[in-house]
């Protein structure tokens, strides 16, 4: 029998996710380790490396200078569960509404609670205050161990097609990690194809391949085999988008035990809006959807 949404089950009201295309943070602390280092990888030659090096500069400037506003569609599946939502940027953060549950929209009942939820979480200040606090916060940390990548791994040019070019990459022997992240980073291998003409990630594939214990597994760990693919789009230009996410990762972590975690992300229908846009114009302009 096919799980259907219950509008009176609690939920989050986290639906201001950060900038790096809502990609929210996920429960366990050692997936959210995980989590923050999805943008760019990349084994070891010079040009490998300088291309490398180039790419994840222009990723960390263009995100530094990118302001744009968009409306589209996040479909995701986990835990045997399918939700469609309709997202929708503001100069608040991110509203997303959800409008069908595997498949099957939403009924009356189900939209006008959706309705009434999304209306609650855009009167609360304190609640709209905390989502940019935590995208700033969220976006300067992704800045720093991005900055780390040409460091931690090693890379080899595998591939080149037009203006796309496949690079292997694996970890640095001579490179010593000291924090949790620099850890989970350093226990990665993987591929990533970068678009040599716009230096920019076109997608990235990556696998654990050893167990990486945090405080000595104390606190957790994460399992070697684990794996993770992102895929981006160019929505305009200088723009690049996700355009998919999955995750397939498990482990342990304090107070959650253990953990498993399979998740698929899938982003489409990008259309620009105003940068003024703010959250109660989202919102009100959320509320039918004749598009699904």
């Amino acid at each position: 029998m096919k799980q259907r949404w219950n509008p009176d089950a609690p939920r989050s009201a986290g639906n201001l996710p950060v900038r790096w295309r809502k990609v929210s943070p996920l429960a366990a602390t050692s997936i959210l380790l995980f989590t923050i280092q999805m943008r760019a990888a990349g084994p070891q030659s010079t040009d490998a490396r300088q291309l490398a090096r180039e790419v994840i500069q222009n990723e960390v400037q263009a995100e530094a200078n990118n302001h744009n506003l968009w409306n589209y569609r996040m479909l995701t599946r986990s835990n045997g569960k399918e939700l469609l939502f309709e997202c929708r940027d503001t100069k608040d953060g991110t509203i997303q509404r959800l409008v069908a549950v595997n498949g099957h929209p939403l009924n009356p009942r189900e939209r006008q609670v959706e309705d009434s939820r999304i209306q609650k979480l855009i009167r609360s200040q304190e609640a709209l205050r905390e989502a940019q606090k935590k995208e700033n916060a969220d976006a300067q940390q992704e800045g720093n161990f991005l900055k780390l990548f040409p460091e931690v791994f090693l890379y080899q040019e595998e591939d080149r097609h037009d203006d796309l070019t496949k690079l292997r990459f694996i970890s640095n022997p001579r490179y010593h990690p000291g924090g949790n992240m620099a850890r989970v980073l350093h226990s990665l291998q993987g591929t990533m194809v970068v678009d040599v003409r716009q230096k920019r990630l076109v997608s990235i594939n990556g696998r654990l391949t050893t167990d990486v214990k945090f405080w000595g597994g104390l606190i957790g760990y994460l399992n070697s085999g684990g794996t993770f693919s992102v895929s981006m789009q160019n929505v305009a230009p200088g723009d690049w988008e996700l355009k998919s996410l999955d995750v397939d990762m498990r482990g342990k972590a304090l107070l959650f035990k253990t953990i498993g975690v399979q998740q698929h992300k899938a982003y489409s229908n990008y259309t620009h809006v105003s940068t003024n846009t703010d959250s109660a114009q989202a919102a009100g302009g959320g509320q039918k959807d004749s598009s699904y």
